[in-house]
């Protein structure tokens, strides 16, 4: 592997130049040192937006159903999008 590694960094240096080299040694290190970490932390803070989201989720429906069992029952129907509607009330 080291022959083959050697002769190709050669092969390089001859027909491109040591500037192109030395840019594709800068982004290898650059890829192993800078990239690949940020993009494994920005996994690991994508995942805690996840389980976060879904505590919200949970905290937000356990909610819910608390505040429908502490509704009044008077008569209303109403509605999950907020909007109360009385029942239809026989006219005189």
């Amino acid at each position: 592997m080291t022959d083959q590694v050697k002769d190709t960094a050669l092969s390089i240096l001859r027909d491109y130049g040591f500037v192109t080299l030395l840019a594709i040694a800068l982004l290898y290190v650059g890829r192993q040192d800078i990239i690949l970490p940020m993009v494994e932390a920005h996994r690991e803070f994508l995942r805690d937006v996840a389980d976060t989201q879904k505590e919200i989720s949970t905290a937000i429906t356990e909610q819910t159903r608390l505040l429908y069992a502490l509704q009044p029952r008077t008569g209303e129907r109403v509605y999950t999008s907020s909007v109360v509607i009385p029942e239809d009330k026989p006219k005189n």
